[in-house]
């Protein structure tokens, strides 16, 4: 679902699919599904480490607001834009429809998603939201079509057959290669690898050809 709004997005303003995206072409993607995208909002009247903040409504779009400090890394920048677009895509109609109310604390609204850092990339499952708002972001700077491309070269270089661990020399080239060719973080690429099958636990024979 995410692989084709983003390759649609820029087919439509490019004529061609290229990766990595960038984070211009991120915010105009998200521009198109919000009424407003504020990138340089003071988010510490809702606590320590909040970089994101999705607020919807009962009619029309929701609102986004990042961070001000998440500017600082440009990683960081379009992993939560992607993330809350996530929210923006998937969550919109339970609150819509009165479906979900989140509990209010401090200044926070009930019908809000407060997105922390601890928990952009790698949120546990039973956190569902921030895990489903997680693997959009994945998903959108990370194509799983163009991801394949890009690490199948290093598994035919390679001779890699089978999942490669994330330490190994193997698993450490396909982290490098879908880092530089998707601008993402070290992080952000080895859970988008563990999510895929090709790294995780090493088969007895680690190599086609061994």
């Amino acid at each position: 679902m995410f692989e084709k709004l983003v390759a649609d997005h820029l087919r439509s303003k490019h004529g061609k699919v290229e990766f990595p995206i960038s984070t211009d072409d991120i915010t105009t993607l998200i521009e198109r599904d919000v009424t407003d995208l504020d990138q340089h909002a003071d988010l510490t009247m809702y606590g320590a480490g909040v970089e994101g903040v999705t607020e919807f409504a009962r009619a029309g779009k929701p609102r986004v607001s990042i961070s001000n400090d998440v500017h600082r890394f440009e990683n960081r920048l379009r992993t939560t834009l992607t993330h809350e677009y996530g929210h923006v895509i998937l969550h919109a109609y339970l609150f819509a429809l009165e479906q979900r109310q989140l509990a209010v604390d401090g200044n926070r609204k009930p019908n809000a998603i407060y997105c922390k850092r601890d928990t952009m990339v790698s949120a546990s499952k039973t956190d569902w939201m921030e895990w489903q708002a997680g693997y959009v972001s994945g998903a959108a700077l990370m194509p799983r079509t163009y991801l394949k491309r890009v690490v199948g070269d290093i598994q035919q270089q390679r001779n890699i057959y089978g999942p490669s661990s994330p330490t190994s020399e193997n698993g450490v080239a396909l982290i490098d290669a879908v880092v530089n060719g998707f601008a993402v973080s070290r992080e952000a690429a080895t859970v988008r690898l563990k999510i895929l099958g090709i790294l995780g636990q090493e088969l007895a024979s680690g190599n086609l050809f061994s």
